[in-house]
């Protein structure tokens, strides 16, 4: 494989904050299906080179992800954790409602600043080395 930093599609921005981060952002008012899901998946495990990864999921713009989209995502397994990052009261209740309604294989949660989100990715990850290791 290759040592992409970066994946752009139309609809959605994938970039590597540092090995396993990933950054996802998606283009203001657009439509995800599951067809980008996966492809965004995809990339995501490029990105990776493989591994187990986390993603930091901006989502301060609107749009709208498909119903197909949102379960492809939240059965993602490579995926280790979700940081959703956003300020927008609409965004949080949406968030909220990913997280108990298809209730995502890996853990997930809510962020208002992109620091303590991977902070937190971090120690995802880190929970993650210290199992294999014992």
């Amino acid at each position: 494989m290759d040592n992409k930093q970066a994946f752009d599609i139309k609809k959605i921005s994938l970039r590597l904050i540092e090995p396993q981060i990933i950054c996802m952002t998606v283009v203001e008012g657009i439509e995800l299906e599951q067809n980008d899901a996966k492809e965004a998946i995809a990339e995501a495990i490029e990105l990776a080179n493989g591994k187990e990864y986390v993603i930091l999921f901006n989502v301060n713009v609107s749009g709208n992800i498909s119903f197909e989209a949102r379960e492809e995502f939240a059965k993602s397994k490579k995926r280790l954790a979700v940081a959703i990052v956003t300020t927008s009261l609409a965004n949080k209740l949406l968030g909220n409602f990913f997280i108990k309604f298809h209730k995502p294989l890996s853990s997930s949660r809510i962020f208002t600043d992109e620091q303590s989100a991977i902070e937190w990715l971090r120690e995802q990850l880190n929970k993650k080395q210290i199992l294999f290791e014992n």
